[in-house]
């Protein structure tokens, strides 16, 4: 069997797990200047009970200064859903409501000066990245719906139960809605 190397094999295991490790490869990583594109909540952010942001320099109790780790951003692994929100969706959406707020109903399908694709050929807008994220031809993709719609209009397009083949597979955990777009047949969770 042949041997595999890696970049790692001269390191200890306590060494690799190391917090100093961990920054230093991150300095040397070309998408670390990524991290600045996205709001990553802080530990206070997490704990406080209250609607938004915590203002900076105030702990969880909303006095001055900070007790802990409050200030300190989350490290975060959570990547279904919607992940961490980047810093230009406000920009985008905003520009969205703008048009909605002074065009109305033109908005879906007139272009205007400085604004953004129109509503009903947005997934056009993004065929040509799509494509070559998926490795595909622009003409194959099609962008879509949430995933639960998806799975509705995938299930009652394709679904045919017979009295052999009625079952329908699905993880345990999944959202909610996911199980009830598979409603119409007999689901068993995993």
């Amino acid at each position: 069997m042949p041997q595999t190397t890696s970049s790692y094999d001269g390191f200890q295991d306590a060494d690799l797990c190391s917090a100093a490790f961990a920054e230093k490869q991150d300095e040397k990583d070309k998408l670390t200047k990524l991290r600045e594109e996205f709001y990553i909540p802080t530990k206070g952010d997490l704990i406080n009970r209250k609607y938004g942001f915590r203002k900076p320099g105030n702990d969880v109790n909303g006095k001055n200064g900070s007790q802990g780790h409050d200030n300190e951003k989350c490290i975060y692994f959570c990547g279904n859903s919607l992940g961490l929100q980047p810093t230009r969706t406000k920009v985008y959406v905003n520009r969205y409501l703008d048009t909605w707020a002074s065009k109305g109903v033109f908005g879906h399908f007139t272009n205007y000066e400085g604004g953004l694709p129109p509503w009903l050929h947005i997934d056009d807008a993004i065929k040509e990245q799509t494509s070559k994220l998926v490795g595909a031809l622009p003409s194959e993709v099609v962008i879509m719906e949430t995933l639960t719609a998806n799975l509705h209009l995938l299930m009652s397009s394709f679904y045919r139960p017979t009295k052999d083949r009625w079952k329908i597979i699905i993880e345990g955990k999944a959202f909610p809605s996911d199980h009830v777009s598979f409603a119409i047949g007999r689901v068993i969770c995993i």
